[in-house]
């Protein structure tokens, strides 16, 4: 004999969406005929604090709730058990009807039950919303998330920073204009350890292709020749804070890290790391086939408070002009190939990559002193014009870490 499962329809669990929308629109319902039973203006949470002797912001979270166009934006708002409470005995006092009471404890009730069902609790719940908010209040839920990550990561790691950069410049190969150049500058500003036993990763290179995950590392040129890139850390000196440290070059399969030994800790023993090079026919500047891209990223793997990442383009490269930015999610631990790059690695993006127009001299940033230094000169050890180049940047605080950022464009078809 078969067995089935005998169901009934009214012992279904209502979905999350389904269930937070009915409770929210009930409990809003039941406070908007609650305070209309005084005679009270829930679009004056002044007044409101005034008259019923009650505290400004838990007036103001009942305004927000009441008043908020968009329903699943009051969640944050709702009082807990304990302002509730005190609400309530103040509209009653004020003489609201026992049944317009009855209701709004009924529907607070429904509500905790419908967050204690599908999240646990209200922090939980605060962030599943979080992706049903409009644009602009998802990018500041997400950046207070990524916040706390941040301060979390620091400690489990026992190192911060101030700011990560990543500089990149896409030229034209001077000998066979069929392949492009790339300049890499990357660096850490105020980095700081929190525990001396910590040793860190403070830059990774490599490099991928869709057709193989450990391609072999490009032969590079380093921009300062003092620290040249064999055998060693292409450092740019006149950029890092002395003394400079002393790194510990790996080099693994696709790909090369620098990394930081233990060390002193606090604010005075902080500093500044910024290596650069330039790779020379990196790859070709034309695709074989349509759908071919490049892409030209930055590794983020330390917390730090900022992220700025410049991709300064050359005129004859129109097709890399306006690049589409992605973040991808390292947590797999795997190679930077195609089968670590789906659709699920990608995590949402609420930033925008900005067009900051011709040449360097915008590309000046509160955030790292002596950028636009910086960026002069590189341009000066290369021997380019920073007019040939349009610049587009990106900022992100508080980075998720272990992540890649990059900028990609769709390469040109062959003629």
């Amino acid at each position: 004999m078969n067995k089935q499962a005998v169901t009934g329809g009214s012992s279904a669990v209502p979905t999350f969406p389904e269930h937070l929308r009915s409770s929210l629109q009930a409990f809003r319902a039941a406070l908007i005929e609650l305070l209309a039973s005084v005679e009270a203006d829930p679009g004056r949470p002044q007044d409101l604090a005034r008259r019923f002797g009650l505290n400004k912001n838990l007036t103001w979270k009942i305004s927000k709730i009441v008043g908020s166009p968009d329903l699943y934006g009051s969640v944050p708002h709702i009082p807990g058990a304990a302002g509730l409470k005190i609400f309530l005995a103040a509209m009653e006092k004020a003489g609201a009807p026992a049944s317009h009471l009855k209701a709004t404890r009924q529907a607070a009730t429904t509500f905790d039950d419908m967050v204690k069902l599908h999240t646990g609790d209200r922090n939980t719940l605060e962030i599943m919303v979080s992706g049903m908010l409009p644009g602009p209040v998802q990018s500041e839920q997400a950046e207070q998330s990524r916040k706390l990550a941040y301060q979390g990561n620091s400690g489990v790691w026992g190192v911060r920073a101030k700011a990560q950069i990543a500089l990149r410049i896409l030229a034209p190969n001077n000998q066979d204009q069929n392949f492009a150049d790339l300049v890499q500058i990357s660096g850490l500003i105020g980095f700081r350890r929190l525990r001396p036993d910590a040793r860190w990763l403070l830059f990774r290179r490599e490099r991928w292709t869709d057709d193989d995950p450990h391609p072999p590392m490009d032969v590079e040129e380093s921009i300062d020749p003092d620290f040249p890139v064999a055998g060693g850390v292409p450092l740019i000196g006149e950029f890092c804070s002395k003394p400079i440290p002393d790194l510990d070059v790996i080099v693994d399969a696709g790909e090369v890290q620098y990394e930081l030994p233990p060390g002193p800790v606090g604010n005075t023993a902080s500093l500044t790391c910024i290596q650069g090079q330039v790779s020379r026919r990196i790859g070709p500047a034309y695709a074989e086939h349509p759908g071919e891209f490049t892409e030209i990223g930055s590794s983020v793997i330390t917390p730090v408070e900022h992220l700025l990442f410049d991709m300064l383009v050359h005129r004859d490269y129109d097709w890399a002009m306006n690049p589409e930015l992605l973040i991808y999610s390292r947590l797999d631990g795997g190679a930077m190939h195609a089968s670590a790059r789906r659709e699920r690695n990608t995590l949402p993006v609420f930033e925008t990559v900005h067009d900051a127009g011709w040449g360097a001299a915008a590309l000046a940033s509160s955030l790292v002193p002596r950028y636009s230094n910086l960026v002069r000169h590189v341009f000066d050890r290369l021997e380019w014009n920073a007019d040939d180049f349009r610049a587009y940047r990106f900022t992100m605080s508080y980075p998720p870490i272990p992540t890649s950022a990059l900028m990609r464009a769709a390469l040109p078809v062959r003629a």
